[in-house]
């Protein structure tokens, strides 16, 4: 089985959890794609905008952002706009798709699968959609409305044959900011968390734990944990 190293960082704000990801990025590259990296965390409240994203899908002006203490981040990810706030989870894979016997195509099918698995360990019955609309969704069940709930989103970018960026998924965050933007370039898009569908709130360290064991199966790798701080990080570990 091939090495994961599994970093849990706690709330994290965008541009220093970037960073950090471009450091993972060269540490996986200088292994020849033997070390792949994991990182779950939350940000602090941000709107962040893909490469080529369109602006006009944030709804609402600049100065209203600020009030709320809103971040807008543009970034190298795909896709296109998305918010995060406490309570996602979000997960940014480094590894190098070759090491790992995967094209970019598999690569974001494996990823989207994780996530599908994991949800139905809580009895949430989701799935992927075609090519064009990656990402997680939902149908509320006893809810007879036609309408299909997006729960997880994917932005991906890969340099020089790694990974980096990743997914978010809605547990226990607020979905009210989502109204502030078209998510993905989605107008008039429904979402849901996974608090909302089981009507309680979960720790996201249990998640994280089911999840980890679907990951762990799926991409063949054996994990180490480090939960830490990006400060606290130990060399020896994250080399």
């Amino acid at each position: 089985m091939k090495p994961l190293t599994v970093f849990k960082l706690g709330i994290v704000p965008y541009e220093e959890s970037l960073s950090f990801q471009f450091e993972l990025v060269e540490r996986a590259r200088e292994s020849k794609g033997g070390n792949s990296f994991l990182v779950f965390l939350e940000h602090k409240p941000v709107i962040t905008l893909g490469k080529n994203a369109n602006r006009n899908n944030i709804l609402v002006s600049s100065e209203s952002l600020n009030r709320k203490k809103i971040q807008v981040i543009q970034t190298d990810r795909g896709g296109d706009v998305t918010y995060h706030g406490p309570g996602q989870l979000i997960g940014y894979p480094i590894l190098a798709l070759a090491f790992h016997r995967k094209t970019m195509k598999e690569y974001v099918r494996a990823i989207e699968n994780t996530l599908v698995d994991t949800l139905a360990e809580f009895g949430i019955n989701a799935y992927t959609k075609d090519d064009k609309s990656a990402g997680v969704w939902v149908k509320k069940a006893g809810v007879d409305d036609g309408y299909e709930y997006k729960i997880g989103f994917l932005g991906m970018r890969v340099s020089r044959g790694v990974t980096y960026h990743g997914f978010s998924l809605n547990i226990n965050n607020e979905l009210d900011s989502f109204n502030l933007i078209n998510p993905c370039g989605l107008k008039n898009a429904k979402i849901t968390s996974v608090s909302e569908l089981l009507g309680k709130k979960i720790p996201l360290c249990d998640f994280i734990k089911k999840y980890l064991v679907v990951f762990s199966e799926l991409f063949d790798v054996s994990i180490t944990e480090v939960e830490t701080h990006l400060s606290h990080i130990p060399s020896e570990i994250s080399t």
